[in-house]
């Protein structure tokens, strides 16, 4: 009896999750507004059994939007690419400038779905902000030895530079509205980030 239990606990999970992952998938390629049937559709499953694990489309939403954030952010962690803090310059630009390329590739049709509700929705909003300031502890931590150079000030508005420079929105109206290539990406943000860290400070 118990064994039938678990077999039916461990069914109605995967279905619960099918039905997550259909409904971001679908969010992903661009309907913004997806029909029950249509994700039910996609995952397999009827359209009365989705209500059996949301109680509505609202905790379906926040369910999807958790299950989509938990996969993005071990990404996030990771973009600043593997590196030793006396690492020559170009290797560490490199190794930051190849992660946040690949992450990007990765998760951008994700990522845009994700803004258009983050105007609605907190937690997505939130999410996004960490992002933002995990971004900038990284590029801090990855050229400490230049910005200690610069005046206190300068630091912080060098490192917003770069934090820019490597951001989404930069990095996909490049890719996606001007339609450049991932080398000229890729070579872009090299010589953008080495200019912010060498250019000297105004009155030095």
């Amino acid at each position: 009896m118990v064994e039938m239990s678990d077999g039916r606990s461990a069914r109605r999970e995967r279905n619960r999750d099918a039905v997550l992952d259909a409904l971001v998938a679908l969010t992903t390629e661009g309907d913004h507004d997806p029909s029950i049937d249509d994700i039910a559709d996609r995952a397999g499953v009827s359209y009365r059994s989705v209500y059996r694990y949301f109680k509505d489309r609202s905790e379906m939403m926040d369910a999807a939007t958790d299950r989509a954030l938990a996969w993005i952010q071990p990404l996030l962690l990771n973009a600043s690419g593997p590196v030793a803090p006396n690492d020559p310059l170009d290797h560490r630009i490199d190794s930051i400038v190849d992660a946040r390329v690949e992450v990007y590739f990765q998760i951008a049709d994700m990522v845009r779905q994700a803004m258009i509700q983050s105007f609605s929705n907190r937690k997505i909003d939130e999410h996004f902000r960490n992002a933002r300031r995990m971004s900038r502890r990284q590029i801090h931590d990855r050229f400490h030895s230049e910005l200690k150079l610069f005046t206190p000030q300068e630091c912080e508005l060098r490192i917003s530079s770069i934090d820019q420079i490597l951001s989404f929105f930069a990095i996909d109206y490049i890719v996606n509205e001007r339609n450049h290539t991932r080398e000229e990406l890729e070579r872009y943000l090299r010589g953008a980030i080495r200019a912010a860290l060498s250019v000297p400070e105004v009155g030095t």
